[in-house]
């Protein structure tokens, strides 16, 4: 694995990671993390995803990882204004460098969690630069809740600034994923996976599980609303194929009925998508037992599509 810092448009550097231990390379992911975790978490699948052929570079986004600066309370927020735009084209000067590094190669997006609701704005403004966008544990919410969200996180942000931690619409969102699980040896991660190891460095890791700011919460419910109007994921070129991945006891999908709904909406329009959904796997699935079949599929997927060149 290599560590490099990356200049993104503002001047900001993005502490960036790339697997290449590949000889004869068919394809790159650019892979987009989730939300208060890095990317580091997916060095095993990097590596394994390098025996198949394929390579992988991703960053740590504004505010998580070590792009993040403790010492000016970064961990938790993107921008004083505009984030989520910001660190959507933040994925846009990766993507750039991957296309100049490895010239001619197919490159497939692979969001997931908060980075699939990215990698899903991405493809709306970027869609011609990318082969391939593949969705791991997305979500759809309704219009009106986001809204709420929105206004909500706008009031708190008014009170306690911009960079300050929202516990309180951390509870309101964020705490109730572990409802299922809750009791008093719960470590509050096991809605994420069943794999208890992976829960824990998840839970010890001081650069994961942080709580967000009210304004990076903003962001993110905007993100959220911007990706559900059938207006804007038209923007979309309509021969980009999508691959919807998801657990059926993932809590952040409701358990397959938000992917679901998603999958039939680009089917609707016209969108050469395909939705899986794995028996008994949670949010993670790139961290369940069965994470190699997972992977199998994703490797099909890719090779499937790697002349589907924009």
């Amino acid at each position: 694995m290599r560590k490099f810092q990356l200049q993104m448009l503002d001047g900001k550097e993005l502490t960036t990671f790339e697997w290449k231990d590949v000889k004869e390379p068919i394809a790159v992911i650019q892979f987009v993390h989730g939300s208060a975790e890095r990317m580091t978490r997916y060095n095993e699948f990097a590596e394994r995803m390098n025996k198949k052929g394929i390579i992988v570079v991703g960053a740590d986004h504004r505010g998580h990882g070590e792009s993040a600066d403790l010492s000016n309370a970064e961990l938790g927020f993107f921008a004083k204004k505009n984030g989520w735009n910001t660190i959507v084209d933040d994925l846009k000067v990766v993507n750039t460098y991957i296309k100049k590094t490895y010239v001619g190669l197919p490159v497939f997006m692979m969001g997931h969690s908060m980075g699939s609701f990215m990698a899903r704005t991405y493809a709306i403004k970027y869609s011609q630069t990318i082969t391939g966008l593949i969705l791991s544990g997305t979500a759809e919410k309704p219009k009106g809740l986001m809204m709420m969200s929105i206004l909500i996180s706008k009031m708190v942000q008014i009170f306690n600034g911009a960079k300050k931690p929202s516990k309180f619409i951390w509870n309101l969102s964020y705490r109730s994923l572990n409802k299922k699980f809750d009791s008093s040896t719960a470590n509050g991660s096991e809605w994420q996976t069943r794999d208890e190891d992976i829960q824990g460095w998840f839970v010890n890791d001081e650069l994961c599980g942080q709580v967000f700011s009210a304004s990076a919460f903003k962001d993110m419910f905007k993100g959220m609303l911007f990706n559900s109007k059938t207006s804007n994921f038209k923007l979309m070129r309509q021969d980009l194929p999508i691959l919807i991945a998801s657990g059926d006891d993932d809590v952040v999908g409701n358990y397959g009925k938000g992917p679901e709904k998603i999958n039939s909406k680009f089917v609707r329009n016209g969108y050469n998508s395909r939705l899986v959904l794995y028996p008994n796997l949670r949010h993670e699935i790139l961290f369940e037992p069965e994470k190699l079949e997972v992977e199998k599929d994703l490797t099909n997927f890719i090779k499937e599509n790697l002349n589907n060149q924009f």
